[in-house]
């Protein structure tokens, strides 16, 4: 709850600046931003949440499954492509996982990853809003269990795939002074769970994929020059 609490408040200051941005003008149309994404690169930083739970199949018995908080942060290079669109790879730590209940055992499954997203970017104008799309890699780093009943974190990275796949699609807004907010879906394409049906085609075992809903900010250097 603390860091959904935090990002909220961060959200709430870029919603002011923004609103900011939007009525200084009186009845003015709303300022471009002062440096086009079309017009320069730019590097800069995202950061937020994951609402992250794990899409299973062919699990029997099958356990019951609710989402959990996880964050994800790193940087970027904002790369334009004409006047509307835009290349954005980057590099990211992300958490994504589980909670899951079997009868009376409640467990957290935690899967931290160093993520590799590419994402192509369309901004109708200079309004500041923009959508985007792409795909990511992902590379496991540590991967945990926790009980609770013996209330204990175990670590389980070799039950889990060491290289994971998926695509992503939202919006977001970006002020004039760089600062912005993004809200995404990610979708797993790989099975994460190690020597599972998702990449073995002749294998038709269970199966976990990871999904999550993201939300955070952004916050591009140079763009209030």
């Amino acid at each position: 709850m603390k860091k959904i609490s935090l990002l909220t408040l961060a959200c709430a200051a870029a919603v002011s600046v923004m609103a900011q941005d939007g009525t200084q003008g009186g009845d003015r149309d709303h300022k471009p931003l002062r440096t086009e994404m079309s017009r320069a690169v730019r590097f800069g930083l995202t950061g937020g949440v994951n609402i992250a739970k794990f899409a299973t199949e062919n699990i029997s018995p099958s356990p019951s499954i609710t989402a959990k908080t996880s964050m994800y942060g790193g940087g970027f290079v904002n790369i334009p492509l004409g006047k509307a669109f835009a290349i954005q790879p980057g590099i990211q730590w992300t958490g994504f996982g589980s909670k899951l209940r079997e009868g009376n055992v409640s467990s957290e499954q935690d899967l931290h990853y160093l993520g590799v997203p590419i994402a192509l970017q369309f901004m109708p104008g200079n309004n500041g809003f923009f959508l985007e799309a792409g795909g990511q890699a992902n590379f496991l780093l540590t991967a945990r269990e926790e009980n609770s009943i013996t209330n204990t974190r175990t670590g389980n990275k070799d039950a889990f795939d060491k290289f994971e796949v998926g695509a992503f699609g939202g919006v977001g807004y970006l002020t004039r002074i760089g600062l912005g907010f993004t809200a995404k879906y990610y979708y797993g394409l790989a099975n994460v769970l190690e020597d599972g049906g998702g990449n073995n085609s002749s294998n038709d075992g269970p199966e976990l994929k990871n999904r999550a809903y993201q939300f955070g900010l952004v916050y591009h250097f140079g763009a209030a020059k």
